[in-house]
């Protein structure tokens, strides 16, 4: 399916959009069949509000952490890579003059260079560019690596647009060059769908989620509905 397609099926089925369209139906409905009004009036209404929040949005990240976080100091067993997953960038900074990692991608990176450290096993990075005119964001994530953590970056895998697209393109590189067994760098929430994703092309995948949703959160640091867009798209999303 198009990139926009998903985009665009996302950002209508996800909150906030969702829960608007569902208070406007209601209203709309409003003077014409009350019960059908208050049908989509209450439930869009009602679910805004629980998205706003924290511990509701917490907790349905929490669910989805399901791999526990690996404990230091590392130890191989069959691993013979470590897969690196984007998750967005930013185009032609002013202050840098180049594109560099986002802030979720930057954190994958900054656990990527810590495993790397502790292992000395291969990187691969993985993401395309969303818009043709911006730089493949497994372009920006070596730069980082290589400039900002002195990692060296194996291989670059720089036409995925989505997690299966990563997990699509990465495996075919690493099967490649002999490889079938990985430590896959994602954040904890993100991990269980793109194991299942990893799996399916047929490599032994090893967990290594990184950013845990803590107990409290700092409602300066979080926006709540990304959180619950998060949250449901990894729960009910294949891609």
């Amino acid at each position: 399916m198009n990139y926009s397609v998903i985009a665009f099926i996302k950002a209508i089925i996800l909150p906030p959009t969702i829960n608007f369209i569902s208070i406007v139906l209601g209203l709309l409905l409003l003077n014409k069949n009350k019960f059908f009004s208050r049908f989509f009036l209450y439930p869009g209404a009602l679910s805004l509000v629980l998205f706003c929040f924290p511990p509701f949005s917490n907790l349905l990240l929490k669910s989805l952490e399901k791999y526990p976080a690996l404990e230091p100091p590392i130890v191989i067993n069959n691993e013979k890579a470590i897969v690196v997953l984007a998750a967005g960038s930013h185009p032609d900074t002013k202050e840098y003059a180049k594109d560099i990692d986002g802030a979720v991608t930057l954190q994958r990176n900054h656990y990527a260079a810590f495993l790397y450290k502790q292992t000395g096993l291969p990187i691969l990075v993985t993401g395309g560019n969303v818009e043709l005119e911006y730089t493949p964001e497994a372009v920006v994530m070596a730069d980082t690596l290589n400039n900002s953590f002195n990692v060296n970056v194996t291989w670059q895998e720089d036409k995925a647009k989505n997690t299966a697209d990563n997990a699509i393109f990465s495996a075919a590189i690493l099967k490649e060059n002999g490889i079938d067994s990985i430590y896959l760098v994602t954040h904890a929430w993100h991990m269980p769908r793109a194991v299942m994703m990893f799996v399916k092309e047929g490599l032994k995948v090893t967990p290594a989620p990184t950013i845990f949703t803590f107990d409290v959160i700092d409602p300066d640091l979080v926006i709540l509905y990304s959180f619950c867009s998060c949250a449901i798209w990894n729960t009910y999303g294949f891609t």
